[in-house]
């Protein structure tokens, strides 16, 4: 069991370093640097005015730290097919998990010494902690997370409890976390042995009958939560694409009746289709965060105008999503006019972006009006040249086309109809 735990988490790995590559380019790592340095620098201007000791400061530092805490799910790499081929090895199942408990705690020890290093300053300077106490504190949260994952593990059986296990061990850390750092702030230690104590307490927890399909379906939403991450950078072909109805994006839509068929399909697809939905979501929360970091007219203007473009240039595939779809072409749509409908439901996209850039825009910086106005002209601008000229061409290039026969009418070449 071992060895195949080993196995696959070497795979694991593997596939986590390839999407990880194309997840931290070049680009998106130079923008992570200016982003950090951006908020140590907030960050350090900030501790130079804030007084010492206020009441509010545990409640905080608490927050921030628990945050960090959280992410960091059980990994077992369970398969369907374990529920057959492994069903016979519960009693060696331990020698299984605990390789993946170990592989599980590596993301929240990267969290909590980050986010333990970064409060540092503000713990030790602003509250008083001492090196001893703050110390104690990251640490106990991190046996505390060791002690979540064998719970986690202790809790995939037939009662179906690892959602209520999970919280209710979050929520306890939380309260403890307040209550020590309000009443017990020169002994934080305690918090430490206490979360030690739990941890060595799990020998004791005596394993039920393990649910091989409710412990398969976990790690199939954890692993689904992962690839989702992924994909909002590249595509993931492992991910298994979840295409629904989102409610909450009904109000966008007209009334029903109201659109062409075209229409009412490419839009649905927009909203209710992963790949589309979120690369136009995280290309204007790129916008949006380019106008916080800079705050220049000029260059917020610019830098939103090619997020705008490029965001314009990766939808427009949409035009070709059902161009293999044989159903689609039975069903009597008029062919004609879908360039220029899939046109306007792109600057209908377009536009809705364009309004979110600029209503956090205004909210940054209040007098800047103006130049709003030049980026509603490149919205325009796109909607009604670049985009009906585009959809145009994507139409032409559509695979199912009319073909027209060379020779007589009615006659064949060969026995066979020849075109061209």
């Amino acid at each position: 069991m071992r060895e195949l735990a080993k196995k696959r988490l070497q795979g694991n790995f593997q596939q986590s370093a390839k999407y990880l590559a194309l997840v931290f380019n070049d680009f998106f790592v130079l923008a992570l640097i200016f982003i950090f340095g951006a908020v140590m620098f907030w960050y350090a201007q900030v501790m130079k005015v804030l007084p010492v000791k206020a009441w509010y400061y545990p409640l905080v530092l608490s927050a921030l730290l628990w945050l960090a805490y959280l992410p960091g799910k059980l990994v077992t790499l369970l398969q369907t097919a374990d529920r057959q081929f492994l069903l016979a090895t519960d009693d060696r199942l331990d020698d299984y998990l605990a390789p993946m408990r170990r592989y599980s705690l590596v993301l929240p020890a990267l969290l909590l010494a980050l986010a333990g290093g970064i409060m540092y300053p503000f713990a030790s300077l602003k509250m008083g902690l001492s090196n001893l106490n703050y110390f104690s504190l990251v640490l106990a949260l991190f046996f505390a997370k060791v002690f979540e994952q064998g719970a986690v593990s202790r809790s995939l059986t037939f009662d179906h409890r690892v959602k209520q296990v999970t919280w209710l061990i979050r929520l306890v850390l939380l309260a403890l976390l307040l209550a020590s750092l309000y009443f017990l702030p020169n002994a934080l230690y305690l918090l430490l042995a206490l979360a030690v104590i739990a941890v060595l307490a799990l020998r004791a927890w005596k394993n039920s009958a393990f649910d091989w399909q409710y412990a398969i379906d976990y790690e199939a939403r954890r692993k689904e939560t992962v690839y989702a991450g992924f994909a909002l950078f590249t595509d993931v072909k492992e991910r298994q694409v979840n295409i629904k109805r989102r409610k909450y994006l009904d109000f966008l839509l007209p009334p029903f009746g109201k659109e062409s068929p075209n229409s009412f399909l490419y839009r649905r697809t927009l909203l209710r289709d992963p790949e589309y939905l979120n690369l136009l979501a995280r290309m204007t929360a790129f916008a949006v965060l380019l106008t916080a970091m800079i705050q220049d007219p000029v260059w917020s203007l610019l830098l939103s105008a090619l997020v705008m473009y490029l965001t314009v240039w990766q939808l427009l595939p949409l035009g070709q999503k059902y161009d293999q779809n044989i159903m689609y072409r039975v069903y009597p749509i008029a062919q004609k006019e879908r360039g220029q409908e899939v046109s306007r439901v792109l600057a209908w996209a377009l536009l809705l972006q364009t309004g979110l850039i600029i209503i956090f825009w205004l909210a940054i910086m209040p007098g800047q009006f103006a130049w709003s106005l030049l980026l509603l002209v490149w919205c325009g601008l796109l909607a009604k040249g670049y985009l009906p000229y585009k959809t145009q061409q994507l139409a032409k290039k559509s695979r199912y086309k009319k073909r027209k026969k060379i020779g007589q009418k009615g006659k064949k070449a060969n026995g066979k109809i020849r075109y061209r």
